[in-house]
Formats: C-alpha cells, structure tokens, sequence
C-alpha cells in the first residue's frame, strides 16, 4: 500500500486501537483520561484547524488489522470531527528522519522521574512538525533517549527537551546530542 486516503469511519471500523479498550468508543475516552495523551490530542486537533490536515500518514498493519503509528492522530481526527485520513503500512513512506542520541544530566534517576519523563518528552511539535523519542532509558545520574531531529536544530531540541521537563519540575542539564550514524561510528 502506498499513501492512501481513508474516510475516518472506514478507519475506525477496520482498525482497532492499540490501547484503552476493544473498541474506539472505549478506548479514546480512556486516552484522554491521561492529562499527558490528552495534551497531544489537543495539539493535534490545533494542528488540524490550523493546516486542516496532519502532515504525516498514519501506519497501519492491514493483515492483523493494528494501527502502529497514529493513535493520538485518530483519536484527534474523531474529537476534530475531520473526515478522513491519509493511512500507509510502511514507515517507508514517512518522511526522512535523522536520529539523535540525546543525554541529560538528571539529579535523581528513578522509575518515577523516567516514567514522567517519558510522558512528557515522547512526542510534541518542533520544528514546524513533530519530534518523537524512539528509545529512552536511565543511567546513573543521566537520561539518554533517540529523538528526530531536523538537521541544524540539534541545540534547539536539546534546549526544548530541558524547558519541558523544567515544566513538569525535573531539573535536567544537556550533556550532548549526537546524529545517531556519527555515534556508530
């Protein structure tokens, strides 16, 4: 399949959310019940009055019948009250992303910090479009994650990721942000 346009019922009757509940009535109440997932959603749907669409596909698993990427733009699309979606089931067809290693210091590394962390740095606009964390995992007195990075912007997100968690209260310094294929090497 390649980039296709789906109306939002046909999504919704032959996909089934990957969280929250069996059927999308159950499980995009469930979603919003979380202030963090609510916030993204509430992003989104700016996004859409803003540009009246969102600006990536989402990626289905036709077969088993899984959305793989898209959660938040669904449960957006429906609250939107939009009418269709632009729907692919291959990252292929996303646009290029470069990815960045990113290390914070952190005071005190726990569960706790890395949960919260994780909710509130996993995915939001920058940049003009989105950024999301593929990987994020505690060391001793640090955080290290992958992000999507546009090219020049990798002080901005460094920069973004410590005024998000300053925020929500965690106090985190950057360490550094290296391309990921620099890093391999």
């Amino acid at each position: 399949m390649t980039v296709r346009r789906m109306p939002l019922q046909e999504i919704l009757a032959t996909y089934r959310p990957p969280v929250g509940g069996d059927t999308w009535k159950e499980a995009i109440p469930d979603l919003l019940a979380d202030p963090d997932d609510a916030r993204i959603v509430e992003l989104l749907r700016a996004e859409l009055t803003r540009h009246g669409d969102f600006r990536e596909p989402i990626v289905v698993e036709p077969q088993d019948r899984d959305i793989l990427n898209g959660l938040h733009r669904i449960a957006a699309a429906v609250l939107h009250e939009h009418d269709g979606l632009d729907v692919t089931d291959t990252f292929d067809d996303l646009p290029p992303r470069r990815r960045v290693v990113v290390v914070l210091a952190a005071g005190a590394v726990n569960s706790t910090v890395v949960d919260r962390l994780t909710k509130i740095l996993w995915s939001f606009p920058f940049a003009g479009g989105w950024t999301n964390c593929d990987l994020m995992f505690p060391g001793d007195a640090e955080v290290t994650g992958w992000w999507h990075c546009p090219e020049g912007l990798d002080a901005a997100l460094g920069d973004e990721l410590v005024v998000r968690a300053a925020d929500e209260g965690i106090r985190l310094r950057l360490i550094s942000v290296t391309d990921v294929d620099e890093a391999a090497a």
